[in-house]
């Protein structure tokens, strides 16, 4: 970021100076993270084959159900066995479509200076998805509103290491659910020029966010190229309904991006058992990979999952816990296996306010979705009470870890060490290295609202914490936005669209 002279700051107010120097300084991006650390492996080749065997064994003998006649005559088309709703393919037939899918894709955001590669050594991160509560700015646990959405697309939009609009960062309650999707896909077009996450929750929701991209790409362009990301989930075990599939077949059918997630909550819809649960889960997404490439042959797909437990004493999902963390590695690996981008999800916390429940919850899926090489990081700002939820305050403070992660994934830098030996030569033994101009222009992580001045200071400054540093730091955001610019004709276009199709379709629609 672009910072003010710290010398001027200095002779202009010292302390209270510099802060406002920080707040003040312009906003900048970061590009595609092309990480620089290696993966963590949990399980070795051998393992990583086990869990393949069995997914084959789930695939041939137990097979998976696609619950949508339209699905089932497309898997006719295959060597694969129809028994009513049930489909059971050989290895290698599926592998075969499996193999379709890229490696790599480039997704387009309305402003090409933001579009971004994903796969590979590439990683990309999106903000909060689906929550239909908000926990505001007053404290207090809400529906969230259009006005909600707006505001966490704007906050989206101004941070640095956030490379995705997302679309339905959290459900604008006091929208008409029939409606609700037009406002998501604008709200994301509208407030931020980053690529955007489509709607998946009917088969004519795909079809509006479609047409829409069609608005901002133009329409030859937006059906061959990959102008949304998308996230369908499983019914776990073994079920892919109608609904999810109907999404699948528009996007792929368009050369946009699925992510094929199923939803696994260990001991409750997986096994109770990391690697059975990822046996299960790589059977399900294998078969939903796989139909993607028969609906169109190269259309890109995701490997991933949300990697949850069940807590047995309640019953209720967990995340953040280590077995969850171990599924999260896996799929990293089984995703390397099958040569597909990996998507993992970070940030979730099943706390109900943004305490230090939710810092430890947040970091159990901070470091296995980065050290895992995830290509497409979900959920990165904010979420609560288990995916319920929004705060505020959590949503910057995650983005400042966030900013750490994709600091830390770049590792290490070996280009200076001629400048290190110099600096350290000038410094001297007992000398310090504060003033030293290899430490002015360093890029040592500092983290903005890390409140690490004395005890006395922080009394005088109204002993904050956290949630409080983040709720001040949200309020400096919105103040200092700025839209950014989008071609008049395509925002009237896009808003005649909206009036259009809501004017078809009745509002009680569900």
């Amino acid at each position: 970021m672009t910072m003010t002279d710290d010398s001027d700051i200095k002779r202009k107010g010292g302390r209270s100076a510099r802060r406002k120097a920080r707040a003040a300084a312009a906003f900048d991006y970061n590009p595609t993270l092309v990480r620089n650390i290696p993966v963590y492996e949990v399980a070795n080749e051998e393992g990583v084959e086990m869990i393949h065997e069995l997914a084959m064994r789930i695939v041939e003998e137990l097979g998976v159900e696609f619950r949508d006649e339209e699905s089932l005559e497309f898997w006719r088309r295959t060597d694969a066995e129809i028994d009513g709703q049930k489909v059971r393919i050989g290895r290698d037939a599926l592998m075969a479509l499996v193999g379709q899918a890229p490696a790599e894709y480039t997704h387009h955001g309305r402003n090409p200076a933001r579009t971004v590669r994903v796969g590979g050594r590439n990683m990309v991160i999106s903000p909060s998805y689906g929550p239909p509560f908000i926990l505001d700015m007053d404290g207090v646990r809400r529906h969230a509103t259009l006005d909600d959405l707006n505001n966490l697309q704007k906050l989206n939009h101004m941070a640095a290491s956030v490379h995705i609009a997302g679309g339905p960062i959290v459900e604008p309650v006091d929208v008409a659910v029939p409606h609700r999707h037009l406002h998501m896909a604008y709200s994301a077009f509208k407030y931020s020029d980053k690529p955007i996450i489509g709607n998946v929750t009917a088969r004519e929701r795909a079809e509006d966010t479609i047409e829409m991209t069609r608005i901002v790409f133009g329409g030859d362009f937006a059906s061959n190229n990959t102008c949304t990301t998308n996230l369908i989930n499983s019914n776990s075990p073994l079920v892919w309904d109608e609904t999810m599939l109907d999404a699948l077949k528009v996007y792929a059918a368009n050369n946009h991006a699925v992510m094929c997630s199923p939803f696994s909550m260990a001991a409750a819809s997986t096994p109770a058992s990391n690697v059975g649960t990822m046996a299960v889960v790589t059977a399900e997404a294998l078969m939903a990979i796989a139909f993607g490439q028969i609906i169109r042959p190269g259309a890109p797909m995701l490997f991933g999952v949300p990697a949850m437990t069940v807590a047995l004493n309640t019953g209720a999902p967990v995340h953040g816990s280590p077995d969850s963390a171990i599924v999260q590695l896996l799929a990293g690996a089984m995703a390397r296996r099958y040569q597909v981008p990996h998507r993992a999800i970070v940030n979730c916390a099943t706390s109900k306010t943004p305490d230090l429940q939710a810092a430890y919850d947040s970091m159990w899926g901070l470091f296995p979705g980065f050290l895992a090489g995830a290509n497409f990081i979900t959920m990165a700002g904010g979420m609560i009470e288990g995916t319920l939820a929004v705060s505020y305050a959590k949503t910057v403070i995650d983005f400042e870890q966030v900013d750490a992660f994709y600091h830390f994934s770049k590792g290490c830098n070996f280009d200076d060490l001629d400048e290190i030996f110099e600096t350290v030569k000038q410094v001297g033994p007992g000398g310090h290295f504060l003033g030293a101009a290899h430490t002015r222009k360093s890029d040592l992580f500092i983290f903005p609202s890390q409140n690490n001045v004395t005890f006395e200071q922080w009394e005088v400054d109204g002993r904050k914490d956290s949630e409080q540093v983040g709720l001040d730091k949200v309020r400096a955001w919105l103040e200092r936005y700025e839209e950014p610019p989008i071609d008049p004709a395509v925002d009237e276009a896009l808003l005649a669209y909206i009036a259009k199709r809501e004017e078809e379709i009745p509002a009680t629609l569900s």
